[in-house]
């Protein structure tokens, strides 16, 4: 079976990193092709054969008529690679890209892979986003299947956009632990750092992450912790003022060159971040909103102890029996990880006053950091909840779907 996977880039995206893993999956059973939108240098290693739209992103600052005409020049190079290679099915993921996969669909199966809680994407808030969420409305009903990755995600499409639930099916991203503890080499040059007690986050620097609550949180914890460190991985458009933000509050700031003696460091995207997650003593997610956070998976896969805001799929990872749809108002010391109230997500300055919520993450960090019990015990429960994303598992699950999706054909 010939199956395309349809999306904007091999980025250091979670998305991207996603549908990597999921074209080395499927292409054990089945001939892959894996098409991005426009030429780059692919940050992720893929399996199949490697395809491009040639048709170049959208920048924030492109009006609508310029949107538009990217919009429309996607659907046609689209319709055309996939009567090139006569693709049977073909899995988009981004909302943009799947409106266009669902209508250029001809002979192949279009399946939407939904990594997002669309409702609370505030990227999508201009009428260029009003818009596409309208066509998701419209479109998303002729899909041949939608996966969404947690319950969160499946939950806001139907809910908010009138999916018919019948039409969703829940697979979770897959982690393979082996490979991970495989690959978890800290390079050289940062064992210093780690000598310390660290705490690690991961993923763009961009809104829905949430960085800048964590950055003023861990101000306040170093008063506590003299020594504790900070260390960001990624990058992205918030990154001058995440770093200046930690200047003001009278951080050390590692910004790049050889990692010395600072309190927080920024170092960039990392092609093998799992060094770096092995030897920290907490990793930390920020965010506003996630969908199902693939870095948290991984630091667990490590036996790294976790603790994550109750922004959605963090609590399917870290307290799987309870409901999906509950949020905490205070400190939950869940079965696998620490849950907490998420951020407001208002972007303050170095001298605001911290809000309920980031005080509230300073008592509780502080809590988990200086308790080794506590750490030990959810580092082993953190490894035995990965090891249930397991390859095989997610594998067989998206191979009975692909085949239903074609057999309903």
């Amino acid at each position: 079976m010939r199956i395309g996977l349809i999306l904007p880039s091999l980025d250091d995206s979670g998305v991207a990193r996603a549908a990597a893993s999921l074209s080395s999956l499927l292409s054990e059973h089945h001939e892959v092709h894996v098409i991005t939108v426009y030429r780059h240098e692919p940050l992720q290693e893929w399996s199949g054969s490697f395809h491009v739209l040639d048709v170049p992103p959208a920048s924030p600052g492109d009006g609508l008529p310029r949107r538009l005409g990217l919009f429309i020049r996607r659907i046609l190079a689209l319709r055309r690679i996939k009567a090139e290679l006569e693709l049977d099915v073909s899995v988009s993921f981004s909302e943009a890209l799947s409106i266009q996969n669902i209508l250029t669909a001809g002979s192949d199966r279009p399946v939407v892979s939904h990594h997002t809680v669309l409702s609370r994407n505030e990227n999508l808030d201009d009428i260029y986003g009003r818009g596409v969420k309208a066509l998701v409305r419209l479109t998303y009903p002729r899909a041949a299947g939608i996966i969404c990755v947690s319950m969160e995600s499946a939950t806001d499409l139907t809910d908010a956009y009138g999916i018919d639930p019948r039409q969703v099916a829940v697979i979770p991203n897959h982690i393979d632990v082996d490979a991970i503890e495989g690959a978890a080499v800290l390079p050289a040059r940062w064992k210093d750092v780690f000598t310390s007690p660290v705490i690690l986050t991961a993923g763009r620097l961009t809104h829905a992450k949430g960085q800048w609550h964590l950055i003023r949180v861990f101000a306040r914890l170093r008063e506590l912790i003299p020594d504790l460190k900070l260390v960001i991985l990624g990058d992205g458009d918030l990154r001058e003022y995440l770093r200046g933000l930690s200047e003001d509050l009278g951080l050390k700031t590692f910004t790049g060159g050889e990692p010395g003696e600072y309190d927080v460091y920024f170092a960039g995207f990392q092609r093998n971040p799992y060094g770096f997650m092995a030897h920290s003593d907490l990793f930390v997610l920020p965010s506003l909103r996630e969908a199902l956070p693939l870095a948290l998976m991984e630091a667990m896969a490590l036996g790294t102890p976790v603790a994550a805001a109750d922004c959605g799929g963090p609590r399917e990872i870290l307290a799987p029996s309870s409901d999906p749809s509950f949020k905490t108002e205070k400190t939950e010391f869940a079965d696998y990880g620490v849950l907490l109230p998420p951020f407001d997500g208002e972007m303050r300055a170095a001298d605001d006053e911290l809000c309920r919520e980031e005080r509230l993450w300073v008592d509780t960090l502080h809590e988990i950091i200086t308790d080794r019990k506590v750490l030990d015990s959810y580092s082993e429960r953190a490894r035995e909840r990965a090891l249930q994303f397991s390859p095989d598992a997610i594998r067989r699950r998206w191979l009975d779907f692909i085949d239903a999706v074609v057999d309903q054909g």
